[in-house]
């Protein structure tokens, strides 16, 4: 079964995963992370998956009335 391609859903994983691997970094000792940088980065991760899955819906539908047009027009 197939399905659609989520950007959003594949840049938040991507943000997730970074963070878990900085923290993981921060822990061990060998990257020196500010204490409130990891928790501020979180809500941006959000918000720019919120922007991206929004900017994915605006383009399917614009493509999904494009393509409705002009199988009423033939």
């Amino acid at each position: 079964m197939r399905h659609r391609f989520e950007p959003s859903r594949l840049l938040l994983g991507l943000s997730m995963i970074t963070m878990a691997v900085l923290y993981l970094l921060d822990a061990a000792g060998e990257l020196e992370i500010p204490f409130w940088v990891l928790p501020a980065v979180l809500p941006l991760a959000l918000v720019l998956a919120g922007l991206t899955a929004l900017l994915t819906f605006l383009i399917r539908r614009s493509v999904a009335r494009r393509r409705e047009l002009r199988e009423r027009g033939s």
